[in-house]
């Protein structure tokens, strides 16, 4: 018996579930022709196929005087379109090799996963700038669930000897929830990285496309479907304007315990707080749902895992060789022979940024509205506060929709977007300076004529706005309500708020710009090796 604990969880994020929507993606192979010449650690190509698979490749991990006896196979490189015992020839490799062979062993999947049938969605990529999984690194705290709807009839009769009996019924299960913690991540692309150099990114890009837009960074979507994020040298760009989706891009979640994968299947992303507690490092919380949770029970369809294929048909149980194998095809997860084939990671120390919340500012300013003071509206002013906390909260409002069979126990059919609803309230002390705290509160209190205002706001966590690294929340029409006063030790005032629109119709309440310091490079991305899928 194997118990997880929840301190060794990864967690990758995908737009992909890691079947091909060709299908026909092997299992397992076997039947090695180990050539001559090769080196452990070697790449090599296979696309001279004996029938219509293509794109498989594999990593050398052990010969035998040139000839290859072992090879790891992770999933980006496990191939489409096979039928069983289809061999796949050599036709490049990384080293000096030649003539190595390779057959596909069974029936490989069709267009569904093997776990539930879940119609493939596309092979897992970790590098190039198209790259569509991550790992993301969680905080203590995640959840993920899905629980059952039930119906209870009861007998309620009168009567000297009335029955009393109960019974239950299973109606459906609603959406799983999920949610976690990140911390707040910017970062530069350096020369072996999967985007330009130079570039900035976030560590949460993935989540953030999902959040704000259709389509991954630098995905193949245009138009009003194209992703809403902007990567480049002056900053990473994080637009609402192209959320005016039904659907949102849809995730796959992966959940990789230390002995159980679990994968949440059409996962969206509800809500992200953005949380300015000034003691602390600066933190997201993400929550949504999904259609469903499955079990992942082969190894070629965790982005955390490779598979480990050698010509006798039988592994050792050496997790060094490939995992706690023993039998042929039983996979390992050593980041080498996975990281920047099947997802990329930048959740280490030294590969981002972190921001310190007390290093955090905020610009506030409204010009004249409503014919200034003297006419119980706002002169134009520029703020001078300081804020000691506070959080914006970004809502998608995503529904989801699950028939109601009497007989069946049903599933949600998929989800659907709401009302986006970008709010969030700050602290500060109540103070008597110039255009400080205390003046905001009384102009309004007296802006009585003003049913809605608009204020320029813009709030820099980690920093002032010409810092790096630093992230700028820029809501250039936040609508203030009158302050309220809290009573401390010393006194304070807490102001909520609303971001805006230039219409009902233009989601442009608010853009997230990253600036990073830290480059991120790494020789595992140097060569961009994966396929396209």
């Amino acid at each position: 018996m194997a118990l997880n604990l929840s301190r060794n969880t990864k967690v990758f994020v995908s737009s992909v579930n890691g079947v091909h929507t060709d299908g026909g993606c092997p299992k397992e192979f076997d039947g090695i022709t180990g050539g001559s010449g090769h080196a452990v650690g070697d790449i090599i190509t296979c696309n001279t196929t004996s029938s219509s698979g293509a794109q498989v490749r594999v990593i050398v991990k052990a010969v035998n005087s040139g000839a290859v006896t072992e090879v790891y196979v992770p999933n980006n490189f496990r191939g489409h379109g096979f039928i069983d015992n289809e061999t796949c020839t050599q036709t490049a490799t990384t080293g000096s090799g030649t003539g190595f062979v390779i057959t596909v062993k069974g029936t490989p999947t069709t267009t569904v996963t093997t776990d539930n049938s879940r119609a493939g969605t596309g092979l897992f990529k970790g590098n190039g700038a198209d790259a569509n999984t991550f790992r993301i690194g969680v905080l203590d705290g995640y959840s993920f669930s899905q629980g059952s709807e039930s119906t209870d009839v009861q007998i309620n009769e009168a009567g000297a000897t009335p029955n009393r009996g109960s019974k239950r019924f299973n109606d459906s299960l609603p959406p799983a929830e999920w949610s976690f913690g990140t911390y707040v991540r910017p970062f530069k692309h350096g020369t072996n990285s999967w985007r330009t150099s130079g570039d900035h990114d976030m560590v949460e890009n993935i989540l953030w496309a999902s959040m704000a837009g259709k389509d991954i960074a630098e995905g193949a979507l245009t138009g009003t479907s194209a992703s809403a994020l902007t990567i480049d040298g002056t900053d990473a760009d994080i637009s609402f304007v192209r959320s005016e989706h039904h659907e949102l891009l849809k995730l796959s979640i992966f959940f990789v315990l230390e002995n159980t994968t679990y994968r949440l299947n059409e996962a969206q992303v509800n809500q992200c707080e953005i949380d300015f507690s000034i003691d602390g490092i600066a933190q997201l919380t993400w929550s949504g749902n999904a259609t469903t949770i499955d079990q992942v029970s082969t190894f070629l369809e965790d982005p955390s895992k490779y598979g480990a294929f050698n010509t006798s048909g039988a592994m050792p149980t050496d997790a060094a060789s490939g995992g706690t194998a023993g039998v042929l095809g039983n996979g390992g997860n050593t980041a080498t022979y996975v990281e920047g084939y099947n997802y990329a990671d930048c959740v280490s120390p030294d590969d981002a940024d972190y921001l310190r919340n007390k290093l955090s500012t905020l610009t506030l300013s409204t010009l004249e509205q409503g014919g200034g003071s003297a006419s119980n509206g706002l002169d134009a002013t520029t703020y001078d506060i300081n804020i000691t906390g506070g959080s914006i909260t970004i809502a998608n409002n995503v529904t989801y929709v699950t028939p109601e069979t009497l007989g069946l126990v049903d599933k949600p059919i998929g989800s659907f977007t709401g009302a986006r609803q970008i709010t969030g309230s700050l602290t500060c002390y109540l103070d008597t300076k110039t255009d400080g705290s205390n003046q905001l509160l009384t102009d309004l209190a007296g802006a009585t004529d003003l049913v809605s205002n608009s204020f320029d706001m813009s709030l820099f966590m980690g920093g002032a706005s010409s810092a790096t690294p630093v992230v700028e929340f820029d809501i250039p029409r936040a609508h203030l309500t009158v302050p309220t006063i809290e009573t401390a030790d010393l006194i304070s005032t807490t102001v909520e708020f609303s971001a805006h629109g230039s219409d009902l119709l233009t989601g442009d309440e608010m853009t997230v710009k990253y600036k990073g310091s830290t480059t991120h490079s790494d020789s595992q991305y140097a060569t961009d090796l994966s396929f396209g899928v």
